[in-house]
């Protein structure tokens, strides 16, 4: 289960067995997909010979309950996915404008490669999506 302050729009995290991204996050559940479905009915009106059509719009989302949703679990194949370049065994290269970001994949997760390295690894996708953002404004897009 991931908690609400972890999550921003644009997160890849895992419902029902599925893959989603968070379009929309509500107070006990997040909205991941919407469409609008159009329809063309035939409308009655007095005295008209001719046939008057309506379209009304009808909103469906798909929601997942903050209790259903998971995270995704980094692994090379993952990394791999979001543009990582892996040269030596643990490390893990993104490039990002003309910026590097080498990161070591370790056991318990990634580490940002730093003279003073990072305490917490970074364990799901949701947390590098959100990491990246936070360090380089750099919206992570992957196809899972």
């Amino acid at each position: 289960m991931i908690h609400a302050n972890e999550i921003r729009l644009g997160n890849k995290v895992q419902a029902h067995g599925e893959v989603i991204t968070v379009q929309q996050i509500l107070s006990s559940s997040l909205i991941y997909d919407s469409q609008i479905k159009v329809s063309r009915e035939v409308s009655k009106v007095r005295g008209s010979y001719k046939p008057v059509y309506s379209a009304p719009f009808v909103e469906e989302i798909k929601e997942a309950d903050f209790n259903e949703i998971d995270p995704i679990v980094l692994t090379p194949k993952i990394l791999e996915k979001c543009g990582f370049r892996n040269f030596m065994r643990e490390e893990w290269i993104l490039k990002i404008g003309n910026s590097h970001y080498d990161f070591e994949f370790e056991s318990d997760g990634l580490r940002l490669r730093h003279p003073t390295p990072s305490r917490i690894p970074i364990q799901y996708l949701h947390q590098l999506q959100n990491f990246l953002y936070a360090i380089a404004e750099y919206e992570l897009e992957t196809e899972l």
